[in-house]
């Protein structure tokens, strides 16, 4: 419970802060994943000297070495697509297709984990899957941009995610784990991206950054605790109640109006999240 609810926390000010960088500061996205991720390693670091462990005799096989790789294909996909949407997509927007995640997950956990299995948890998710598309609904047609396409794409990979790490937290704790695919993330967008500005960020730009990495290592480190010691329904459930700070955020901070529209999505998406919480007992 108590790594879930901090995770909630990180993760409501990290969302906050990869707006305000992306589209306030208007940091581009090339400049910014490298450093993001540089600092996501440089604060895990800490945590590994704590508990790290890894059962590398069990870990060392086939299944799970190209589970781990699968893994962090996927991991770069989503990145990718996120953090595009988040820099062209208003916070309500993206926080209400990103609302979805947690639904996928229990659905994906009750199919590949069958003690997580649960009817009314599936028509739960059928439901606030039908809450997404009349949220984009505009005079009888069906209406996503580009980046919001790309978001819900990104929500599907990191439900997907979100089942293998629990399968790897069989073999390697949480920290190593959240590191060592941190750490192969940020080698690859360096290189993707080649960033050539990140010396002329301003001190307060980096001093964003810097703090959404701390709190983005919190937030994952969490999760995967959560994920290992509570399991992926709970820990996916406490996490159901980020979206409603961001949506209090955006409304507060950044002064964004409430469609209706979003606004019964939103309730209706709340609301089959608490009937699955009552579904699982």
């Amino acid at each position: 419970m108590l790594a879930g609810l901090i995770a909630v926390i990180t993760q409501t000010l990290g969302v906050t802060l990869d707006k305000v960088v992306l589209s306030y500061r208007k940091i581009p996205v090339k400049d910014f994943i490298p450093v993001v991720f540089f600092f996501l390693c440089l604060f895990t670091i800490p945590i590994l000297f704590f508990k790290g462990a890894v059962a590398w005799q069990e870990f060392l096989t086939w299944r799970y070495i190209l589970l781990y790789l699968a893994m962090i294909a996927v991991a770069i996909v989503w990145n990718i697509f996120y953090y595009q949407g988040v820099r062209s997509e208003r916070v309500q927007e993206f926080e209400l297709i990103l609302m979805l995640n947690p639904l996928i997950v229990i659905v994906l956990a009750a199919i590949f984990f069958p003690a997580e299995r649960n009817l009314q948890i599936l028509i739960a998710g059928l439901v606030a899957s039908s809450a997404l598309v009349f949220a984009h609904l505009k005079r009888e047609h069906l209406v996503f941009s580009r980046a919001a396409l790309g978001l819900i794409f990104c929500v599907i990979l990191m439900s997907l995610e979100t089942i293998m790490h629990r399968y790897l937290l069989n073999f390697i704790s949480p920290a190593p784990l959240y590191f060592s695919r941190t750490l192969i993330l940020l080698i690859f967008f360096c290189f993707l991206y080649r960033p050539k500005n990140v010396l002329n960020l301003s001190k307060i730009s980096l001093g964003l950054i810097a703090l959404n990495g701390f709190l983005g290592a919190i937030q994952f480190v969490a999760r995967f605790y959560g994920y290992r010691d509570a399991g992926v329904i709970i820990t996916t459930l406490i996490l159901t109640l980020a979206p409603i700070l961001v949506y209090l955020v955006a409304y507060l901070y950044f002064k964004e109006e409430i469609n209706k529209k979003k606004i019964i999505a939103g309730s209706i998406i709340l609301l089959s999240i608490i009937w699955a919480i009552l579904a699982h007992g």
